[in-house]
C-alpha cells in the first residue's frame, strides 16, 4: 500500500494513517524506509508517515508530517480516509525525515526526525511553522546545541 493520495497546498502526498502498513512490494521503491522504524512510527501520537516525490513520480521519499500543537490526528486520519481532508488540518505540521546525526561535542549517535530541508513542502509558511514548532535544539546527552532542526529523538547510539 502506498497510502491515501491527498493534495496539501497543491502538492501530492501519499498519507499513511496510524497503523497502516507499507506493502512489501512498495518497500523496495522507497528512499529512507526502514521496516522496524516504520512499525514504531506507525503508532506515534504526534506524526503521520508520508511518501513524497520530488520531480518525477518515483522514487518516493519516506518522511513524516509532525505536529507539536496537539492536533487531533485520529480525526485527521478519518478525514483523509473519507477524502474530506482540508489544507487547514495541516497548518501545524512540518515535514521531517528520519536521519542519524552525531553530536559534534560528545559524539553520541542520535536517530532523529529532522526537518526535511530538501523538499519545498510548506515553503511559503515554513519559517512561521518552525517558529511555532517545538524543536529539539540541544543534544540530550551533553546539551550542546545541535546543528540540525530536530522534531523528535528516536534512539541514541553509543558514544565513540
Amino acid at each position: 500500500m502506498l497510502g491515501h493520495v491527498i493534495v496539501i497546498e497543491g502538492r501530492t502526498v501519499h498519507y499513511l494513517a496510524a497503523g497502516e502498513e507499507v506493502s512489501a512490494e512498495a518497500r523496495s521503491e522507497l528512499v529512507g524506509f526502514d521496516f522496524h522504524e516504520d512499525r514504531e512510527l506507525a503508532q506515534h501520537p504526534r506524526l503521520r508517515r508520508v511518501l513524497t516525490a520530488l520531480v518525477r513520480p518515483t522514487p518516493f521519499f519516506y518522511g513524516v508530517l509532525h505536529w507539536s500543537d496537539g492536533a487531533d490526528l485520529k480525526f485527521l486520519d478519518r478525514e483523509v480516509i473519507s477524502g474530506e481532508a482540508k489544507n487547514t488540518y495541516f497548518t501545524g505540521a512540518v515535514l521531517a525525515e528520519p536521519r542519524t546525526i552525531a553530536c559534534l561535542n560528545c559524539g553520541v549517535q542520535l536517530r532523529v526526525l529532522a526537518i526535511d530541508t530538501g523538499q519545498a513542502m510548506f515553503a511559503a509558511t515554513l519559517a512561521e511553522r518552525l517558529r511555532a514548532h517545538e524543536l529539539k535544539t540541544t543534544c540530550p546527552v551533553c546539551e550542546t546545541r545541535l546543528g540540525v532542526q530536530v522534531v523528535e529523538f528516536l534512539h541514541m547510539g553509543i558514544s565513540p
